[in-house]
């Protein structure tokens, strides 16, 4: 084992799943509630992967709104703020590209001293996103191999392919009569505008799957279960996705409208990813898909169009959502023991992938 990297158990993941397309297939959940007048607390729900329920017990303090600042999870670490939704994005995308990037140097005999991954998300003034990432290297790593670590984030990182192409997010308002609702992918021209708002990251690994990250001073950890490979110390990169779709869809219905002592409203977010695309060479998406978003209002015999109208709102005002909706170009850069190296345009880069981009089903 280097790096915390169980190669072998990898392999093994590979050939069982190659074998059962059934047991290749991982269910996510999260449940967001309100907590305060700015903030929910998202709870991770069990995972199910195949036929094996795989216990989740951590919890997300997050904001409705931008400008975040803090998480409260099992370890009881965190401070007195709380993470956004962007914040929880970038979160993501970095711990996403740095087990890719550790996996490739594992296998190929690689020990980094630092990888440090900065991803970053722009919107110009039409709401429409930008978003890029640094990868950052230390220590006897080849140029060459570096690149190919690059290569394996773009091709095989779930959270980079969930960005990168298009998503159709789904939603049902539970009332009397359940409205169902969905928000297509669009497609933007390239974002040539100045940009007016800037988020960023920076994300550490640290060993294995396990990452410490800040965002807006915000301090965070992400880890992978056991049955994926990590030590199950904090919310998964795919669990923050969720949290972010769950606690900005929240944010839209207001909770804060409920009557004092009455019940708030509750949002639940699922996805579902396909391991065939990221821990093994066959033909499936790689990203997060079937993604669904359920509003619970309070009291579902009453709903009115006013949480439909909330959720559309959300469709059209989201950051999180378009920028895990819609299609990102995403620009990547290298930078290996302080010096920047050129790495592959994204369309000679799919050298590890065979398949073409798929739509969400």
């Amino acid at each position: 084992m280097l790096n915390g990297v169980d190669l072998r158990a990898r392999e093994s993941l590979a050939e069982q799943i190659g074998e059962d397309s059934w047991e290749a297939q991982l269910s996510i959940g999260v449940a967001a509630r309100s907590a305060a007048a700015d903030r929910c607390r998202v709870r991770t729900e069990p995972m199910r992967l195949g036929s094996t329920r795989v216990a989740r017990a951590f919890g997300i303090d997050q904001r409705f709104g931008p400008g975040a600042d803090c998480l409260d999870q099992r370890s009881g670490s965190g401070t007195a703020d709380c993470l956004d939704p962007v914040g929880s994005l970038l979160v993501a995308l970095g711990a996403s590209v740095a087990d890719s990037v550790v996996t490739e140097l594992s296998a190929a005999g690689c020990a980094p001293a630092l990888l440090e991954v900065l991803p970053c998300a722009e919107f110009t003034a039409d709401g429409t996103g930008r978003i890029s990432y640094e990868i950052r290297l230390d220590g006897e790593v080849p140029a060459e191999q570096a690149r190919r670590a690059v290569t394996a984030a773009r091709a095989r990182g779930t959270a980079h392919r969930t960005l990168e192409e298009p998503n159709d997010i789904k939603a049902v308002v539970q009332s009397a009569q359940d409205v169902h609702l969905a928000s297509p992918p669009a497609d933007h021209d390239s974002a040539d505008g100045a940009a007016v708002r800037r988020r960023t990251a920076r994300v550490m690994w640290e060993i294995g799957t396990h990452v410490l990250a800040e965002a807006d001073g915000v301090h965070a950890e992400s880890d992978q279960p056991k049955q994926l490979f990590g030590a199950d110390l904090a919310p998964s990169a795919q669990e923050y996705f969720l949290a972010a779709l769950a606690a900005e869809a929240l944010g839209f219905a207001d909770p804060r409208a409920a009557a004092p002592g009455e019940p708030a409203a509750a949002v639940h977010a699922s996805g579902r990813i396909d391991l065939r695309g990221p821990y093994s060479t066959q033909d499936a998406p790689v990203g997060l898909r079937n993604i669904l978003v359920q509003l619970l209002p309070a009291d579902p015999t009453r709903a009115d169009e006013a949480a439909p109208d909330a959720v559309r709102r959300w469709f059209a005002e989201g950051d999180a959502l378009r920028l895990v909706r819609d299609p990102h170009p995403i620009g990547v850069r290298l930078v290996l023991d302080g010096i920047p190296v050129p790495v592959p345009h994204p369309e000679n880069d799919r050298t590890t992938d065979t398949k073409e981009p798929h739509r969400a089903p």
